[in-house]
């Protein structure tokens, strides 16, 4: 390469003039990232700044001024050889700088979650033109080596990857935010085929088998049977995903991508957000088919047949709608194979798509309800014959989905490549570039998506819950088939592969900062999730349940008594439950709060009296006297407490912060700085009370944290629909210092039938640091008049 010529000073002077003005484009593009389209004309409408302070908004663009001047500096300090049409520097610069100064336009996407992805887009662009310039024309990974040494980039990330998820895991069901729905069903099934009853899942109602057939989970019982825990099954499914990884890398290995490359791509796989979601999310055995579809497409590769039968079975076993993945594998290498795989794809094809028939027909119907037990969670609505096709309710009608499918070709991919599906579609491509578009034949890898693509149910379109598990090996395995045609036809190879390797891990580590689904994002759509005194509270109440006794709880405690004949989601089961435990400091689902309080009311004045009661937990028990029940009444809605922290009714999830000082050592604080605009920091919990005289207390902090702005935010007390019944503003002069302070609110209830649907909300407006950390109410007048209204119904 030969030798960059002198840099001018105007030259200088324009790296720097545009180095800047890139970083105010994306410090403009990252400020409005979470903003609504109104907010977001509101922001801009308020000033260049976007409403924010100058100071502060100039201080957040010197990270990427100082990002800027470096790929500034790259591009005019790189003299590439072979590329006339970059020889020029002021090309140069503006070809690396182009991508973050076109950043702001990722801003005019109506949907928030799509902007992280193209805003990731921008940034993998600029970094391999970078990359591209500064990389020498000639080089040559080292040949692949079988040693362990040669591999262990990519085994230190599973093994990473794998720790750090499980740890999260548990940390999460330990922090009393696991669910009966759906760990605790898969609990119930392994604990009960342990003790001779297949698969049976009380809170299904029938085997699970009859739900989703699912033969895989018999290869769970052996382990549950030495560890019957919810780490068992949470180790066991991060491990499974962790491992996925490994025949992504070694495809790409064979594929003749470098090692450098085939890490990467290994690594941005388990680095991608929504898989985040599906790995903390509960236990579900859809994630097991990840490792047997990575596994199937390396043993078709490498045209051992023998090996993808067993990685079919394995992997149809996960789930009777897995032909869809399988097919995709198999036409991968069917269509541009020779005739022995086109044999052997036609033979395993067939396999696959006639056992998930014959499950969907026939197997499911042996396992599902007997008669007179509903339908596990069904609306009443579903299609006739399986059950999920409610997922796909449009594509339902005369000729079925294919033949929709065949008949109408453009309405349904114009509906695929809209909305949420077309987010959904840039953020699980963006991580590698849309190279696994380039695959040719190979691209029936992508088959999985079109459970995304082609579905009405918005919770499978956003990828919530375990969504996502089975598309990311098709997406990344298709990308290391595209990354090697692209490289194959490049005139520059060694260049072309520096620069993918640049984009991969820059696109990735964007997205996973900035993506709401990302346990790393400022924006991650749930808290961090710990330990406290009342997570150590529910444990304690849980325990004085005796182990066999047939128990109803909430779905947060329900994992808790998976183990045992027979359970039920309260409020369902009561007309068999012996005990009773709720706990009234976490959402209410599937009843409502009105539902969930006047149900517990209800049995304490028909038979079930008071176990224990703490913290907004308590345990009923059939039969007990009712002597403590009145005290109970007093303490869960008479004198209700509840941890901000603790409630997921909030527009500003991760920003659970440890604080000594706060109740329980946890509390929610929202400083400046954060990128959402104002909102409520906890709102709810749509309670109903009786009539009569009330006051709550909020235990708040605030700070300056540099503030040149006095309003802080309000607090207030609010009855659906619309009805604001008290209210104060949050002054300067409420807090003199910076520890906790209590600001209370009165208010009455003149309605002789009381009220439902009260909240009790904190606003910040984002200038101060606010943290908020108890809501605490009770009556202002008679408080036994109060518990005795509760426990007749008055």
């Amino acid at each position: 390469m030969r030798s960059p010529s002198p840099l001018s000073p105007s030259l200088l002077g324009a790296a720097v003039a545009l180095s800047a003005a890139a970083a105010y484009a994306v410090a403009v593009a990252l400020s409005g990232l979470p903003l609504s389209p109104p907010q977001l004309w509101d922001a801009l409408s308020r000033g260049s700044f976007l409403a924010h302070p100058p100071l502060r908004f100039l201080v957040s663009c010197a990270p990427p001024f100082a990002l800027s001047l470096v790929l500034s500096w790259i591009s005019l300090r790189a003299a590439p050889e072979g590329l006339p049409a970059l020889a020029s520097p002021w090309r140069r610069l503006l070809s690396v700088l182009a991508p973050l100064l076109l950043s702001p336009f990722v801003l005019a996407q109506d949907d928030a979650l799509r902007r992280p992805a193209l805003l990731a887009l921008c940034f993998g662009a600029s970094a391999a033109v970078a990359a591209f310039l500064a990389s020498p024309s000639e080089g040559a990974d080292r040949p692949g080596r079988t040693s362990l040494r040669e591999h262990a980039p990519v085994l230190a990330i599973i093994a990473a990857h794998a720790v750090t998820f499980s740890t999260l895991a548990i940390v999460r069901d330990h922090a009393v935010w696991s669910a009966s729905v759906d760990l605790g069903i898969f609990k119930e099934a392994l604990w009960n085929t342990l003790h001779g009853r297949v698969m049976f899942s009380p809170t299904v109602g029938y085997s699970f088998l009859g739900e989703h057939f699912s033969p895989v989970l018999f290869l769970l019982v052996p382990f549950y049977a030495l560890s019957p825990t919810s780490e068992c099954l949470l180790i066991i499914q991060t491990l499974a995903v962790s491992a996925a990884a490994w025949p992504v890398y070694l495809v790409a290995r064979d594929l003749g991508l470098g090692r450098l490359t085939a890490t990467l791509l290994a690594g941005a796989m388990l680095a991608s957000p929504p898989l985040h979601t599906a790995l903390l999310y509960d236990f579900h055995m859809d994630l097991l088919a990840a490792p047997a579809l990575a596994w199937l497409v390396l043993a078709l590769s490498r045209r051992r047949f023998g090996q993808a039968f067993v990685a079919i079975a394995l992997l149809v076993s996960v789930k009777e709608d897995m032909f869809i993945p399988a097919v995709g594998a198999l036409l991968a290498f069917a269509l541009p194979g020779d005739a022995r795989d086109r044999r052997w794809s036609a033979a395993l094809g067939a396999l696959a798509v006639g056992y998930c028939l014959l499950a969907m027909a026939v197997l499911l119907k042996r396992y599902g309800p007997p008669p007179g037990v509903p339908v596990y969670m069904s609306d009443g609505a579903e299609p006739q014959g399986y059950k999920f096709l409610r997922n796909f309710r449009h594509l339902a009608g005369p000729g079925g989905p294919l033949g929709h499918l065949l008949g109408q070709p453009v309405r349904y991919l114009l509906w695929a490549f809209t909305e949420g599906r077309l987010t959904t579609f840039v953020t699980l491509l963006t991580p590698v570039g849309f190279m696994a578009l380039l695959a040719g034949w190979r691209i029936t890898l992508l088959m999985p998506l079109g459970i995304i693509l082609l579905s009405d149910n918005p919770e499978i379109v956003a990828l919530r819950y375990h969504y996502s598990a089975i598309q990311h090996p098709g997406v990344y395995l298709a990308a290391a088939f595209g990354i090697a045609a692209l490289l194959g036809r490049s005139r520059h190879r060694h260049r072309a592969a520096r620069a993918v390797d640049a984009y991969v891990l820059v696109a990735s580590l964007m997205l996973v900062a900035t993506h709401p689904s990302s346990m790393a994002s400022r924006t991650h759509a749930t808290d961090t999730r710990a330990v406290t005194p009342h997570t150590r509270t529910v444990d304690r109440i849980a325990s004085l349940v005796p182990p066999r006794v047939p128990v109803s709880s909430s779905t947060w405690i329900g994992p808790r008594f998976s183990n045992r004949p027979w359970g039920a989601l309260f409020p369902n089961g009561l007309d068999r439950a012996e005990w009773v435990v709720v706990d009234l400091q976490r959402p209410a689902w599937p009843a409502s709060v009105e539902q969930r309080d006047s149900t517990l009311l209800h049995l304490m004045r028909n038979g079930y009296g008071t176990a224990a009661v703490e913290d907004g937990v308590i345990a009923l028990q059939r039969g007990r006297s009712p002597q403590g029940n009145p005290e109970a009444v007093r303490q869960l809605f008479v004198n209700r407490r509840y941890e901000v922290e603790g409630t997921e009714q909030t527009e500003f999830p991760n920003c659970s912060v440890r604080d000594a000082s706060a109740s329980d050592g946890r509390a929610r604080v929202v400083s400046p700085d954060d990128p959402r605009p104002a909102g409520w920091m906890v709102f709810g919990p749509f309670i109903r009370l009786p009539q009569g005289q009330y006051r709550v207390t909020f235990r708040l902090r605030a700070s300056r944290a540099g503030a040149q702005r006095d309003e802080i935010g309000y607090v207030d007390v609010f009855r659906q629909p619309g009805v604001t019944l008290a209210r104060r503003d949050l002054v300067p002069s409420l807090f003199p210092s910076a520890g906790w302070r209590d600001v209370t609110l009165e208010f009455s209830i003149d309605d002789p039938g009381g009220a439902g649907g009260l909240e009790f909300r904190v606003h910040t407006e984002r200038n101060w640091e606010l943290g908020a950390d108890v809501i605490s109410l009770r009556p202002a007048g008679d408080e036994a008049a109060v518990v005795r209204a509760f426990i007749v119904g008055g």
